[in-house]
């Protein structure tokens, strides 16, 4: 008897969807414009610390989009505590001494080398809802923070989610106007290539005995035009037409070819209004 999959957890689908919700933003491993460094100085300026950052938290990593004072670290582990705890707070994160406090004390920024042991950080939450990282705060040394410094926080999380909205919609923009221009080169340059073969196909068939005008103007309109081109189709009908009504035959009957045998005629095309 087969093992049935392990049923994911309601926690599961919603880190899925969380994840999925970063991916859309296009903004892991992205070139830094500027856009968000200027957010971790703001923030570094407010609280009066020498490091800031705003960080996404991706799968297996906490992706650094914009740092100020870590030295080109773009980053950092997904322990508990820091980062991956403060982006699921519901407002404003802060240790005040990470040596001490419970959330912290074991982080590896905590009892390694870089020594921390002040943080500080707010959510960044987009519109729909899903928690994508953190605008944060950090020093070396022990600190208080103000309301007015973290309700600063909180408002420049914001204003990167409003950020990557705009960052989203000018990527979509951009490639909804490629999609379109690639769109209609195909369509000016099936037309084209389909006239030049028509006209080849037509200096062939003048040589081909033909009724003198075209039979694929309609039943109550007949096309005056000279009968240039056979038109075929897969059941075998087929008829003469001039090089305009084959055009606009092959490019919106199925199954309709240029043909060199004798067949039929297009009967229900040649009859149709």
């Amino acid at each position: 008897m087969p093992l049935e999959a392990p049923a994911s957890s309601p926690e599961d689908e919603d880190e899925a969807a969380r994840l999925a919700a970063v991916r859309r933003y296009e903004i892991l491993d992205a070139p830094r414009d500027g856009t968000f460094d200027e957010i971790a100085e703001l923030a570094a300026m407010v609280c009066g610390t020498p490091i800031a950052s705003v960080t996404i938290v991706d799968a297996d990593r906490v992706w650094f989009a914009a740092e100020r004072g870590l030295d080109g670290v773009t980053e950092a582990g997904t322990e508990p505590g820091l980062c991956t705890s403060a982006f699921r707070a519901d407002g404003p994160y802060v240790v005040a001494d990470a040596a001490l406090d419970p959330r912290t004390l074991n982080h590896p920024l905590v009892r390694g080398e870089f020594a921390l042991r002040f943080y500080a950080a707010a959510p960044i939450v987009t519109t729909d809802g899903f928690r994508l990282g953190t605008v944060n705060v950090i020093d070396r040394k022990r600190r208080q923070v103000t309301e007015n410094q973290t309700a600063v926080l909180t408002k420049l999380a914001a204003l990167v989610a409003k950020q990557l909205d705009l960052r989203l919609a000018a990527i979509l923009a951009v490639r909804a106007e490629r999609e379109l221009v690639a769109a209609e080169c195909r369509a000016t340059a099936v037309p084209a290539d389909l006239t030049t073969r028509v006209r080849d196909v037509a200096i062939a068939h003048r040589q081909l005995p033909h009724p003198n005008h075209c039979q694929l103007g309609g039943a109550r309109n007949p096309c005056p035009r000279p009968a240039e081109l056979k038109l075929a189709d897969s059941w075998g009908d087929s008829a003469w037409s001039c090089t305009e009504h084959v055009e606009e035959a092959l490019l919106n009957v199925r199954s309709v070819f240029l043909a060199n045998e004798d067949l039929g005629g297009l009967a229900a095309y040649v009859n149709r209004n």
